[in-house]
């Protein structure tokens, strides 16, 4: 369910789409970023201060490499879906 200006009215099954300026300072179950790499070079700022995922993280990067400031973190993930 596309969530316009950050309107999360709906069923509490819908999958939500929120833009990532919407997101910032709320935790949701589970969150999927497409394209983390970029938002961490297009807008360092959000990519700081993004939401929480309380229980499912998914990421993808354009790039082969994680963003610097969770290079670290790159051994707590898995490389594709199982």
């Amino acid at each position: 369910m596309p969530c316009p200006l950050g309107n999360l009215s709906g069923q509490d099954n819908d999958v939500r789409v929120l833009d990532v300026e919407r997101m910032k300072g709320l935790e949701f179950e589970a969150i999927f970023f497409v394209g983390l790499d970029r938002l961490a070079t297009a807008k360092p700022d959000l990519f700081d201060s993004t939401t929480r995922a309380a229980m499912y993280l998914g990421l993808t990067t354009e790039g082969h490499a994680l963003p610097d400031r969770i290079a670290s973190l790159e051994r707590l993930f898995d490389q594709s879906w199982s």
